[in-house]
């Protein structure tokens, strides 16, 4: 569903969200992390860096770090900085005169869709996902995450965590 390159962003981003606030973490590592190719998550990152979803810093104390907290950077926020999301709105049918208007047969039930679909990534936030991925069960890459990268800090609660 997402080209390769927020595929990337959303695995490095999650893994960013469970370190410490502020910390600067190197491409190489994240790449060794999610054993992904290096110079292409570099690019990526640096892409989102220039973006203002990330900070970006040269040099052996640098790397990559969120440029806000994770509970502030929403899934839609990464992936509308490296896809073309305009792209949802041509018509699923591949027609090329499809509105309100004149509505091919599917119109109706792909825009509820689409429209539950941007609402659902303009929700969902890297915490979410980062909360999700500590998580997981028999994960592999969780052991490995947890050895290089420091435990996720007690962020504050978001919109989707259940009252108690």
């Amino acid at each position: 569903m997402f080209s390769q390159a927020s595929e990337y962003a959303l695995r490095a981003l999650t893994e960013l969200a469970r370190c410490e606030q502020g910390q600067w973490v190197l491409a190489g590592d994240m790449a060794e992390l999610l054993d992904v190719p290096v110079h292409y998550l570099a690019k990526v990152l640096q892409t989102l860096a220039r973006k203002g979803v990330l900070e970006s810093q040269r040099g052996r104390q640098g790397g990559f770090r969120l440029a806000d907290a994770p509970h502030q950077i929403t899934v839609y926020d990464v992936v509308r900085e490296l896809d073309d999301l305009r792209s949802m709105e041509s018509c699923i049918m591949g027609e090329a005169d499809c509105s309100d208007e004149t509505a091919c047969p599917l119109h109706n039930l792909w825009a509820g869709i689409r429209d539950r679909f941007t609402e659902s990534l303009q929700m969902t936030t890297l915490l979410d996902l980062a909360r999700f991925q500590e998580q997981r069960p028999g994960s592999g890459r969780l052991s490995a995450v947890k050895s290089k990268l420091p435990a996720m800090p007690n962020p504050p609660r978001t919109k989707l965590d259940k009252k108690v």
